[in-house]
């Protein structure tokens, strides 16, 4: 991968999300991004039943507070990147440079998207899916790439128990983010790596809840019956072949068909809750200290959008 694309996916956790991600709804890693549920024009009496399910597990997935913390969009968090995004396209213009990132997505175009931390919860939006690529790169100069990202032996890091992430610590980039955060760069990076942290060390824990290994073991039932034997629901999408197409995969059919019949999701989502809320409660400095930081990025975004 070039330094310029690797950077560019880095910046993903700030600037712009996957959508591919979001719209197959299959990941099997949680990665930052942005998500928020709106209802649609319908009323739940107009809504079919599959929309009906659907706009349930959102409502369940919204109320994950790991999730809220991470990966809401919230019009604070679009102003922060619409800042930052300011920022950086107005250093590499005095540097000489025009510099055209990705557009934001907003708290409007994020609506109805949501994390899916069980694999496939509806085969409608498999089928209304639209994955799009990431954005291809221009060509560039290593001088453009000198100045966007500063040079690449110059990085600041944090480091968690299995986890190193690093940034520029010069660039237009690392100016952007400076205006915004200051000196705590490296702090705002070691909050990320905790809370990811601890959505890993929750999904470990439900594993060991009892009325999730019971929603497991009806999920499983009704699988075998249908012909299928996968431990749980993302068992099966890591057994699948690669380039499966999930819309039409007698698998997957059955995987949406057995979470409706044994009322998977209405059982894991919130148990995945507790879990996450009592780490969240054991480790209060974490989600302190990111709410404190976010407020002080977006106080420093709302003077840098007012600037002419």
């Amino acid at each position: 991968m070039s330094r310029l694309k690797s950077a560019w996916f880095t910046g993903l956790l700030t600037t712009t999300r996957s959508r591919i991600w979001w719209a197959a709804a299959l990941a099997l890693a949680l990665v930052s991004g942005a998500a928020v549920w709106a209802f649609t024009d319908r009323s739940p009496a107009q809504a079919s039943t599959g929309d009906r399910a659907e706009m349930s597990a959102a409502l369940l997935s919204a109320r994950l507070p790991i999730y809220s913390l991470l990966q809401t969009r919230t019009s604070t968090q679009t102003d922060i990147a619409r800042a930052q995004r300011k920022l950086t396209i107005e250093c590499m213009a005095e540097l000489g440079f025009e510099y055209k990132p990705a557009p934001i997505v907003t708290t409007e175009e994020s609506a109805g998207e949501h994390p899916t931390p069980f694999g496939v919860e509806s085969l409608a939006a498999l089928t209304a899916a639209t994955p799009q690529a990431p954005p291809s790169e221009a060509p560039v100069s290593k001088a453009f790439i000198r100045a966007l990202y500063g040079d690449s032996d110059d990085r600041i890091s944090a480091k968690g128990k299995a986890l190193k992430v690093s940034r520029p610590a010069h660039g237009c980039q690392a100016e952007a983010e400076k205006r915004l955060l200051g000196d705590q760069r490296v702090r705002w990076l070691q909050l990320r790596i905790r809370l990811d942290e601890g959505d890993k060390e929750s999904r470990q824990q439900l594993e060991k809840d009892p009325a999730f290994r019971a929603a497991n073991a009806r999920w499983r039932t009704c699988m075998q019956a249908a012909g299928f034997d996968h431990k749980d629901p993302m068992g099966l999408l890591t057994a699948l072949p690669r380039g499966t197409d999930l819309s039409t995969s007698p698998a997957v059919r059955a995987d949406v068909h057995c979470k409706a019949d044994t009322h998977y999701l209405s059982t894991a989502y919130p148990r995945l809750q507790a879990v996450q809320q009592a780490w969240l409660d054991q480790h209060k400095e974490v989600p302190t200290g990111w709410k404190t930081l976010e407020q002080r990025q977006a106080t420093a975004a709302h003077d840098v959008l007012a600037e002419r």
